[in-house]
């Protein structure tokens, strides 16, 4: 095959330029990879077809050839006839035996636009993975990726300085053994859950230190369910919360130490005598309420062998059937432990209430203000005690 024939068929562009910047001799694969025609690639300097950021780069290229410096490799971007830029890979060499005047540029050049994007994307790529594991170092919080057979794959430096295990130590054993007894069971559910695709948005469990000593862990973790099946793993990252949930443990202790003492208050059981108590009943009655009236008074009188409890409902806002019940119930139980029960401080929309329920008041003395019934219960004492009425 001849040589012209070649630099018709030839897939790469080939090329002669003269010193004065024009392109003389073309083969047809510059209009399959521009879209120019030949002649419009010879119509003015080869430099206008190159994109302005190459030129002066791709003028001193061209300098140095002229000067005898071979060119193995050498790239720019061409402008396309629609417009669009495509990257050339260039080998260039001018023959210097030739006489000056007429030395030419003889070259070759491959689209290599394809290959400069993707390494463009391989250097991104590179770049946000060197970023990734610059965060990864640095992080505070603990980050983990959990296989599917119980081992941390990756554990950042954030665990030793947590809880004293260096990232090996982290990877070396299962997971779980790190984990708190009483927290495995549910640590499991949550990692099954996660390989089922369950997103964790927060579990906490207890995590053992180095020094034996246990922290408090919140968890956040996530299955990439892209990934292929067998290389799944669950990207995760947990928050040293210990000292949270100790303030909150020592919260919830005041709050119970609050709950009992106003509990207290709201059914103080006062003495008036060794053996007279008062229960002054105020505010607004929930079930809850209704129960501990009950166990106050029942325990205050075993505690204090009283004889006589004094319930003042005086102070409640409202008195509906199931406190009117509840009341007559306390009565009928301190009667069982051989109090009597002195109810006072009903209003008539109350006596209504307890008459309309037909309740069995046998028993249940009661009288309309606490002195009369402090009276009453001092006077019993020496009388026998009867239901009296004021």
């Amino acid at each position: 095959m001849s040589h012209e024939k070649l630099f018709e068929v030839a897939s790469g562009l080939l090329a002669t330029a003269d010193a004065r910047g024009h392109f003389h001799d073309l083969n047809p694969a510059w209009e399959r990879t521009l879209g120019w025609s030949l002649d419009e690639l010879k119509a003015k300097p080869y430099i206008e077809f190159v994109h302005p950021g190459d030129r002066e780069a791709t003028l001193a290229e061209t300098n140095a050839l002229f000067n005898g410096r071979a060119t193995s490799r050498f790239d720019n971007r061409y402008i396309c006839k629609d417009g669009s830029y495509r990257w050339l890979g260039w080998a260039a060499r001018v023959d210097m035996a030739e006489p000056a005047e007429a030395r030419l540029i003889y070259a070759t050049a491959l689209d290599v636009t394809n290959d400069r994007e993707q390494a463009a994307r391989f250097a991104q790529v590179a770049q946000l993975a060197k970023v990734y594991e610059r965060l990864f170092q640095v992080s505070v919080g603990l980050l983990v990726t959990l296989d599917a057979d119980g081992y941390f794959r990756h554990a950042n430096p954030a665990w030793e300085r947590t809880l004293g295990w260096s990232p090996e130590d982290m990877t070396s054993r299962p997971f779980i053994e790190f984990v708190h007894p009483d927290d495995r069971e549910a640590t499991v559910a949550e990692a099954t859950a996660l390989f089922q695709g369950r997103t964790t948005i927060r579990f906490d469990n207890r995590y053992a230190c180095k020094d034996g000593s246990y922290k408090w862990l919140a968890w956040t973790a996530h299955l990439d369910a892209s990934e292929d099946p067998a290389n799944r793993l669950v990207y995760g990252t947990a928050h040293d919360v210990t000292s949270y949930r100790e303030l909150l443990g020592e919260f919830e202790r005041t709050l119970a130490r609050l709950r009992d003492s106003m509990q207290a208050m709201s059914t103080p059981l006062i003495p008036i005598t060794d053996r007279i108590v008062v229960m002054p009943l105020v505010g607004q009655m929930d079930t809850e309420r209704v129960s501990q009236v009950m166990a106050v008074a029942l325990d205050g009188v075993q505690s204090t062998q009283a004889q006589i409890v004094i319930l003042d409902v005086t102070g409640l806002k409202e008195i509906d059937t199931r406190v009117a019940s509840a009341l007559v119930d306390t009565a009928r139980a301190l009667q069982l432990l051989g109090a009597k029960t002195i109810l006072t401080g009903i209003r008539p929309a109350v006596a209504q209430t307890l008459v309309g329920l037909g309740l069995d008041l046998a028993g249940v003395i009661t009288k309309s203000t606490l002195q009369s019934a402090i009276s009453f219960a001092l006077q019993s004492g020496q009388t026998p005690a009867r239901a009296l009425s004021p």
